[in-house]
């Protein structure tokens, strides 16, 4: 299959209703707007994925398309779970999945999870989380940074 690929970064144009009357001709200014606003629809969103532990920070991705490279303002995060013990080998936007580690770290058993990605708005944006606590019959609760999620990175241009 081919790649689409640009020479510039397209960004969108509003055209009025106007210039697109019926039994009028279509000049090329108008069809040349619309042609960029279908580049620029091509590429938004994106959709970028890696593997991910608890203390990395997800990578800033870059356009396949055109070489375009996002801002965190710009990224939205979709987490899935994966495994309540760590990879046994590197996460870090790992785009194959990790194997788990043979042990988890708390003795017990599994009590609950938390995993998540802070978001834009937050101190600090694409922080991975993972928080996986046991707790042992009569015992105590042991929280641990076990685990590890796929993100997936939703990349939206906010502008061309």
């Amino acid at each position: 299959m081919a790649q689409l690929t640009w020479a510039t970064v397209p960004g969108a144009v509003d055209l009025p209703d106007s210039n697109l009357a019926a039994d009028e001709p279509v000049t090329d200014y108008a069809l040349q707007k619309i042609s960029n606003n279908a580049k620029f629809a091509a590429v938004r969103p994106e959709t970028f994925y890696g593997w991910y532990k608890n203390g990395e920070t997800v990578k800033i991705p870059t356009s396949l398309v055109d070489g375009y490279v996002y801002s965190r303002q710009e990224l939205e995060y979709d987490i899935a779970a994966s495994c309540t013990r760590l990879p046994s080998e590197t996460a870090n936007g790992a785009t194959t999945k990790p194997a788990r580690a043979s042990g988890n770290s708390g003795a017990g058993n599994l009590y609950y999870c938390d995993f998540w990605v802070e978001e834009k708005n937050e101190n600090n944006p694409g922080l991975v989380h993972c928080v996986v606590s046991y707790y042992v019959e009569g015992g105590a609760e042991t929280p641990t940074n076990d685990g590890y999620v796929k993100v997936r990175t939703i990349a939206t241009r906010l502008s061309g």
